[in-house]
């Protein structure tokens, strides 16, 4: 079993949840975009996605074998995490599946003259709504990822209490003034008389 540092983990799965909080944010106030532009959003979105579920697959991996699991709740904590994972990687899926959805621009395959313009207005308008739809997926999933990090998050910091500041300064100055010397009676040693 390997020891860690509990606090530090903690303050690492606040900080997860924070990021999936803010990419939740950023997909509900992102327009769709289709075609080409449309390609490279959700090429950046998908790579954040990616980044989060690899760093959630951390924190479950650190966590998992540690002195961690020896806490009341370690079961329920570790499957938690495992949950927070899988549902990151929904938000990977949705996105994927946005990306199949997406009007691309390519010469299509009609042969009279023109008859695509009308047609393509049509592709994109449904194109974005698809990618809407999936994007409203994505951002229910990373509600629930930020949920599960701050769940484990409590759990640890209440089965890993961290002394506050003020009581370790007062246990560090109790083991300190526990090794000084018993006070010594400077003036009578030295002789001196009042």
């Amino acid at each position: 079993m390997r020891n860690i540092s509990v606090p530090i983990h903690t303050d690492r799965l606040r900080s997860l949840a924070d990021q999936f909080d803010h990419f939740r944010s950023e997909l509900a106030n992102t327009a769709p975009l289709t075609g080409t532009e449309g390609l490279h959003q959700l090429t950046r979105h998908l790579r954040t996605s990616h980044e989060l579920t690899v760093e959630a697959l951390t924190r479950l991996t650190a966590i998992d074998g540690s002195q961690v699991t020896q806490m009341t709740g370690a079961l329920a904590a570790l499957d938690c995490l495992a949950q927070t994972v899988q549902h990151s990687g929904h938000v990977s899926d949705s996105l994927t599946t946005a990306v199949a959805a997406n009007a691309y621009e390519g010469t299509p395959w009609d042969p009279v003259e023109n008859a695509d313009v009308i047609g393509r207005g049509l592709r994109h308008m449904d194109a974005r709504d698809a990618i809407a739809a999936h994007f409203d997926d994505a951002t229910a999933s990373l509600a629930i990822c930020a949920e599960g990090c701050r769940v484990v998050a409590d759990h640890l910091a209440n089965a890993f209490p961290v002394p506050d500041r003020t009581q370790a300064r007062a246990a560090d100055n109790a083991v300190t003034a526990s090794r000084v010397p018993a006070a010594v009676n400077l003036s009578a040693s030295a002789g001196i008389r009042r």
